[in-house]
């Protein structure tokens, strides 16, 4: 018997090979119709708004940290199957159709949340965002306060959300090395808690990632405005969703009064049909606030600020300038 099983378990080259060419958006188009939505250049599920599909079947799952290049790893990782049947499956054999997770099924559990060690110092962290054009007082401001900091390991620039006790909950990692793209949330990340400087006014500008955060405020301070009486808010990326505001934005709103709005997503299609969605959920949810939705002349508030400080022979202040040294 035990052979027997070991052989039905088992699966053909032929089969790996057949289900190894299967697309997963093709496959899911095909048996989760109308499970699949589009979001810019990638697609989302809409039972789990933070997966992000690319049309060559790359995936990322961003509130579970997990990921992968296929179809194959796909079934595995989010539907819990074997490698065998997951081949199978894809391979057109033993098929059972896929669900949608209903609502009242429990999510998977979150995965806990560690902040990763802090490096002994800010100095790698603090000339990286000097070099994005960032104000020295506003990036010693975040970090008196926590909200920036250095990682050990990598010197990664992390960018810290907190909830209403000041318990981190959220953290997004970003390379400080030249050139470099990485950026990533740790895992265990909740987005309801994005990256927030909170002023003492009564205006919001909402922003995709915390480096538009500090840009906004940053530009302000330029333009000769009190950049700490406003708060900043980073949501950490955007869906085009246009049933429900970002789950950090929603959590300001209930927590804070704000009588003004200011949507200042990337000037690109996904920003755009975002800052469009939100717009009009607020005028729906929200009378009591005016929204208002401001436009960066460049792809996003980082480029814009970068090109005025270039216009008016401003380099970023990245010599000669300390970060601001602080204890644990």
């Amino acid at each position: 018997m035990a052979a027997s099983s070991r052989t039905a378990d088992r699966v053909t080259a032929e089969q790996i090979e057949r289900a190894r060419s299967v697309n997963l958006v093709s496959f899911l188009h095909q048996y989760q119709p109308g499970e699949l939505k589009r979001v810019g250049q990638s697609w989302t599920l809409r039972s789990h708004d933070s997966m992000r599909i690319s049309d060559d079947g790359k995936w990322n799952w961003f509130s579970q940290s997990i990921g992968g290049g296929d179809a194959i790893s796909y079934l595995q990782k989010v539907h819990g199957m074997t490698f065998q049947e997951s081949i199978r499956t894809l391979a057109g054999e033993d098929y059972q159709a896929l669900q949608a997770e209903e609502a009242s099924r429990e999510p998977p559990p979150r995965r806990e949340f560690v902040l990763p060690p802090k490096n002994q110092n800010n100095r790698r962290a603090f000339a990286y965002l000097c070099s994005r054009g960032i104000d020295p007082e506003i990036i010693n401001h975040c970090m008196r306060r926590g909200l920036i900091y250095e990682d050990a390991r990598h010197h990664n620039a992390v960018f810290v959300g907190h909830d209403g006790a000041g318990t981190a909950r959220y953290a997004m990692l970003r390379s400080t090395v030249s050139n470099s793209s990485f950026k990533i949330e740790q895992a265990g990340s909740n987005k309801a808690f994005g990256f927030c400087m909170k002023g003492s006014g009564q205006t919001l500008y909402v922003c995709e990632a915390a480096i538009d955060a500090l840009s906004v405020a940053t530009l302000r301070k330029l333009g000769g405005r009190d950049w700490r009486k406003d708060s900043y808010l980073a949501l950490g990326g955007v869906t085009a969703s246009a049933e429900k505001l970002p789950p950090a934005l929603e959590r300001m709103l209930q927590s804070f009064s704000f009588n003004r709005v200011v949507l200042s997503l990337d000037n690109d299609a996904a920003g755009q049909r975002a800052a469009r969605n939100i717009f009009t959920l607020l005028r729906q949810r929200y009378p009591q606030i005016e929204p208002k939705v401001c436009v960066p002349q460049e792809k996003d508030f980082n480029d814009q600020l970068r090109l005025k400080r270039q216009q008016y022979a401003q380099p970023p202040p990245s010599r000669g300038t300390r970060e601001l040294t602080f204890t644990n």
